[in-house]
C-alpha cells in the first residue's frame, strides 16, 4: 500500500539500492514456476506452488535437488543439470517476462538521486542479463550478481554482501528490495540497513502463467 510505496523510495542513510530480479524488477516467477512443473513432470517429481514460492530465493538446481531426496528419487549430477537446462528452455518458450515497473521506478529513482544501484539475485546468469537486457535495462544497473559468484545462494548473506562490495559501498549503508522471505532474510543477514518487501506496494501485481490470471 502507500505505507511501503513511500517506505521504497526512502533512501535517507542510504548510499546504495541492491534490487533481488525475478519478482521483483522482473515478473518471472510465475513463469518460472510454470517452466519448473514441467521439468519436474518429465522426471516424476512433484512440485506444488506452495513449496515453489516458500524455497524462492533458492538457486534452482538446488530447489530439484531437494525435491528428489525428499520424494525418494536418486538423481546424478549430470540429471540435475538437465532439469535445469530443461527448465530454461520450457522458460524461453512462454516468451519474454514483463517488468514490474513500479519497482523499476524506483530503481531509477534511486540513480537520479546519485545512489549506486545494483542486483542480487539467485537466478542463473545469463538468465538474468537476457531479462534486463531485452528491456533495456542493464545500464540502469551497475552489477549484477548471481548465483554462479557466491558459494551460498539465499537466504545465506553472500548475494547482498557481494553485491555491495562490489558497489563499494558499506552493507549499513545499503536498502535492498525483495519479494521472498529468503531474500528478506539474506539482505538482513548481509548487514543491510533495511529490506522493502516489494510485495506491499499498492502497484505490484504478477501474473499467474498457469491460470492465466493474476495472482491475488
Amino acid at each position: 500500500g502507500a505505507d511501503a510505496d513511500a517506505d521504497a523510495r526512502d533512501f535517507t542513510a542510504c548510499d546504495a539500492a541492491v534490487f533481488d530480479c525475478d519478482g521483483t524488477l522482473v515478473d518471472t516467477m510465475g513463469l518460472f514456476y510454470a517452466a519448473d512443473v514441467r521439468a519436474c513432470e518429465e522426471v516424476g517429481l512433484r512440485l506444488s506452488k506452495e513449496v515453489f514460492y516458500r524455497l524462492a530465493g533458492v538457486p534452482i538446481r538446488e530447489i530439484f535437488r531437494r525435491l528428489a531426496v525428499e520424494q525418494g528419487k536418486d538423481m546424478t549430477a549430470h540429471e540435475l543439470d538437465v532439469m535445469v537446462d530443461r527448465c530454461g528452455a520450457f522458460a524461453h518458450e512462454l516468451g519474454t517476462p514483463k517488468t514490474i515497473e513500479c519497482v523499476i521506478d524506483v530503481a531509477r529513482e534511486a540513480k537520479a538521486r546519485g545512489l549506486r544501484v545494483g542486483v542480487a539475485s539467485s537466478g542463473v546468469k545469463t538468465t538474468v542479463m537476457k531479462h534486463l537486457r531485452e528491456h533495456g535495462l542493464l545500464d540502469l544497473f551497475e552489477c549484477v550478481v548471481t548465483c554462479e559468484d557466491v558459494e551460498h545462494g539465499k537466504p545465506a548473506p553472500d548475494l547482498y554482501a557481494l553485491a555491495a562490495k562490489t558497489l563499494g559501498v558499506a552493507p549499513e549503508r545499503c536498502v535492498a528490495y525483495e519479494d521472498a522471505e529468503l531474500g528478506i532474510e539474506s539482505a538482513l543477514a548481509a548487514g543491510y540497513a533495511r529490506c522493502v518487501d516489494v510485495r506491499k506496494m499498492s502497484k505490484y501485481e504478477p501474473t499467474d502463467y498457469l491460470s492465466g490470471g493474476n495472482e491475488p
